[in-house]
């Protein structure tokens, strides 16, 4: 079992990316996970949430031994993400602390470690950058878990030690190390899965990791700056301070390793050298920065954890591929995906075959099922004909459409447009996908380019992939009296051709 723990909105955000792995099939066969944030209404998470919704209808709908087969343990719920707040966000920070009632000596510690800003910051928005506070918050989570009123930390022990017990844990701890929450979690959050094995029978079956992000995106100081005064706040978050925030933490963990105090099974480094630029927000709802590599770069660390986790304690980190000729660019390929060779060859190939037939279906079959000539001319089109047509059967149904408009969603939604955000960066350095594809938006894509899905754009525009495809569909498709409902039958059948597709072309490559 992996189980992933998302700290702050970087976590947050590499679980969105997890997510949209699990669809293309590269997820484990079970996930659980939750996100650890004070700042529940933050944009950010609220997309990761929305994400995890839809994720779980396409799964109920479309799963199949290909795409959407990860099932997702949310501890709480069967399609909602729980967020658990470490904090009461109508507090201030001396109350967490429990200020008032120390001892005029232990205020005084105090004192020394916050300043006055600090202890009468408000915790609505999270820790606004500073991980002294959330370090101080986290410290506190066995007295969570030996408090009755708050069971959650109690859960995830049992779930996590009964992992241990069926055959091995695996839990992975993501998010920042350059900002509030998750820089101050990863260290407490090892250290108390740790502490609350170590009595228990093959406690040593409890491997952790951490995937830690340093800088990969900015902003401004001056916005900062402007929008701290117009909310009269005194702490704030500022990015110039994200380098030094990033190499404090790894001195710091360095300093663990080399004391031997270092509870980490591995440790997944991943940044940019070129931070992107976002727009200030102090948090909450507004806050919404697009999707970035290296958050995809974090969700491929997570899965090879989960698949194979390392031998020995080990850092591991994932650096630009260098080109000849690009001496100011270190371009993001499919050889800088943190996978092993074969691993990384059969992930790329899983991930060609689900944008296959995404494209295929929002930009070709979806209209053809749209179509409302289709039920009275159906023999028309005999491969719809003989395996959905009529009745209980149809594509045109009424619980057929709602089905195929979860998917719809899901794609146009959330699929496509974080791609597209990936892909935004400036002087094509991201190189994965054929951004021409979706150039006009997710609901206007492009088969014409459907032979040239991955990058780069040559700029040959053919339907020949789309008669392949169609062909292929004909070849694979199961008939009527196969379980499943019609959509669900309709996904296998495409699925299955783009994966065929995909294999078949990648054989008749030049040296293969």
């Amino acid at each position: 079992m992996l189980t992933l723990i998302c700290a702050g909105g970087s976590g947050a955000r590499i679980l969105e990316a997890l997510i949209h792995l699990c669809a293309a099939g590269l997820g484990p066969t079970k996930l659980r996970t939750f996100v650890i944030d004070p700042d529940a209404a933050n944009g950010n998470l609220d997309v990761t949430k929305k994400l995890v919704e839809r994720y779980v209808r396409c799964r109920t709908i479309f799963a199949n031994d290909q795409f959407f087969r990860t099932e997702l343990d949310l501890i709480q719920s069967e399609n909602e993400l729980c967020t658990w707040i470490p904090v009461n966000t109508q507090q201030k920070f001396e109350s967490v602390l429990n200020y008032h009632q120390l001892t005029p000596a232990q205020q005084e510690i105090v004192r020394l470690l916050f300043t006055q800003d600090e202890l009468d910051m408000e915790m609505n928005v999270g820790f606004r950058g500073h991980p002294s506070l959330g370090a101080a918050a986290l410290s506190l989570l066995p007295i969570y878990q030996a408090n009755p009123a708050d069971a959650f930390w109690k859960k995830i022990t049992t779930l996590i030690q009964h992992d241990v017990m069926e055959s091995e844990a695996r839990v992975v701890i993501a998010g920042s190390v350059f900002g509030g929450t998750g820089a101050s979690a990863i260290h407490p959050l090892v250290r108390y899965l740790r502490s609350s094995m170590a009595e228990k029978e093959n406690f040593q079956k409890l491997k952790v990791a951490a995937v830690a992000l340093v800088p990969y995106f900015k902003f401004s100081s001056s916005d900062a700056a402007a929008g701290a005064k117009a909310n009269q706040d005194e702490v704030v978050a500022r990015s110039e301070h994200f380098a030094l925030a990033a190499k404090s933490a790894a001195n710091y963990y360095d300093h663990l390793q080399r004391t031997k105090d270092w509870d980490f099974d591995a440790m997944y480094w991943m940044g940019d050298d070129t931070p992107v630029n976002v727009k200030y927000c102090k948090g909450g709802s507004p806050q919404q920065n697009p999707a970035h590599f290296v958050e995809l770069l974090g969700a491929l660390a997570c899965l090879d954890f989960g698949l194979s986790p390392p031998s020995q304690k080990s850092c591991c980190y994932s650096g630009p591929l260098d080109i000849e000729g690009l001496k100011d660019l270190n371009p993001v390929t499919w050889k800088d995906l943190p996978l092993g060779e074969g691993t990384r060859e059969d992930a790329q190939r899983q991930l060609h075959a689900f944008h296959l037939a995404a494209v295929a279906h929002q930009g070709f079959f979806r209209h053809v099922f749209e179509d409302s000539r289709l039920e009275t001319q159906s023999y028309c089109l005999p491969w719809y004909h003989d395996r959905f047509d009529g009745g209980s059967e149809s594509l045109q149904s009424k619980e057929s459409r709602d089905q195929l408009e979860a998917l719809r969603i899901y794609f146009s939604q959330n699929y496509f447009p974080w791609w597209a955000q990936i892909h935004s960066l400036d002087n094509d350095r991201v190189r994965l996908f054929n951004p021409a594809v979706w150039r006009d938006g997710p609901d206007r894509l492009y088969t014409n380019r459907l032979d040239n899905l991955r990058y780069p754009d040559n700029h040959e525009h053919f339907y020949d992939c789309v008669d392949r495809l169609f062909a292929k569909t004909i070849e694979v498709a199961p008939k009527s009296s196969d379980q499943g409902s019609p959509p669900a039958r309709y996904f296998s059948i495409l699925t299955n051709a783009a994966v065929q597709l995909v294999e078949q072309e990648d054989r008749a490559k030049p040296g293969n």
